[in-house]
C-alpha cells in the first residue's frame, strides 16, 4: 500500500501525440495532485539558450551558462515558466524551440541539470511527471508508471489540431514528418533514450478518447492507493 500522507509519484512517458499532457492534467485535477511538465522544462532551457546564443553545449561557457540560468517553473493551474522573472511560457512553444530542446536534450549536461530539479520537485510525492524519460531515468522506482503510444497518424493529427503548438507547418504530413524525425533521434540518443521503462503499463490510445483512456488509468491507479 502507498504511504497516502506522502502520495503516489506517478509518470507517464511516451512520444509527441500519444495524450500524454492532457491525460496528465486531468489526472491530476482529479486526484489533487502537482502535474509536472518535463517537457516544458527542456523548452524553457532551449530558449534560453536561443536567447543567449548558448547553442553549443560542447563549449566551455556552457557550463557557467547552466549554473547561472535563471530559470522557474510554476506548475500550479497552468505550467508557467520564467527566464529572469520573464514569463516565457508562450514563446517555449514555438516549432524552432521544440526543435532545440530535442538537440539539447541529447546532451549529459543539460539532462543532469533538469533532472536534478524534476526529481527536487517531485521528491516528496502527490505528483504526476509526464515527459520521455520520467519513468525510465527521473524517477525508475516511481510507485506506477504508464507508457502512453498511438498510431503515427493519429499522433500527427492531435498534434496538428493541439491549439498550445504554436505556429506548427499548416501540413499535417510535414507535422507528422516532424514528429518521426523527433521519435527517431529520442529513441536512438545516447543518453536517456525514449523507451518504455521498466514496469510500466503500457497503454495504445489510438481510437481511445481522453475520457476513455483517463478512466482506464485511473484503474490502475485505484489499485495502488
Amino acid at each position: 500500500m502507498v504511504d497516502m500522507k506522502k502520495g503516489l509519484i506517478i509518470t507517464i512517458d511516451g512520444p509527441s501525440g500519444a495524450g500524454k499532457s492532457t491525460v496528465a492534467k486531468i489526472l491530476a485535477v482529479r486526484l489533487g495532485y502537482r502535474y509536472i511538465d518535463t517537457g516544458a522544462m527542456y523548452r524553457g532551457v532551449a530558449y534560453a539558450a536561443m536567447r543567449y546564443k548558448m547553442l553549443m553545449p560542447e563549449e566551455p561557457d556552457f557550463d557557467v551558462f547552466l549554473k547561472n540560468l535563471r530559470i522557474d517553473f510554476d506548475f500550479k493551474d497552468k505550467t508557467k515558466v520564467f527566464l529572469d522573472g520573464e514569463d516565457i511560457s508562450e514563446e517555449i512553444r514555438m516549432p524552432e524551440v521544440s526543435m532545440i530542446a530535442s538537440r539539447l536534450s541529447q546532451n549529459k549536461k543539460v539532462r543532469d541539470f533538469l533532472t536534478r530539479k524534476q526529481r527536487e520537485i517531485g521528491k516528496e510525492g502527490r505528483v504526476i511527471l509526464e515527459g520521455r524519460d520520467t519513468g525510465s531515468v527521473v524517477f525508475p522506482h516511481a510507485d506506477i508508471k504508464f507508457y502512453l503510444d498511438a498510431k503515427n497518424h493519429e499522433r500527427a493529427k492531435r498534434r496538428f489540431l493541439d491549439p498550445s503548438e504554436k505556429g506548427i507547418p499548416s501540413d499535417i504530413d510535414k507535422v507528422r514528418e516532424e514528429m518521426e524525425i523527433r521519435d527517431r533521434e529520442d529513441s536512438k540518443r545516447d543518453i536517456a533514450p525514449l523507451t518504455i521503462p521498466q514496469g510500466a503499463i503500457y497503454i495504445d490510445t489510438t481510437g481511445l478518447d481522453i475520457d476513455g483512456v483517463v478512466e482506464k488509468i485511473m484503474g490502475y491507479i485505484r489499485q495502488k492507493i
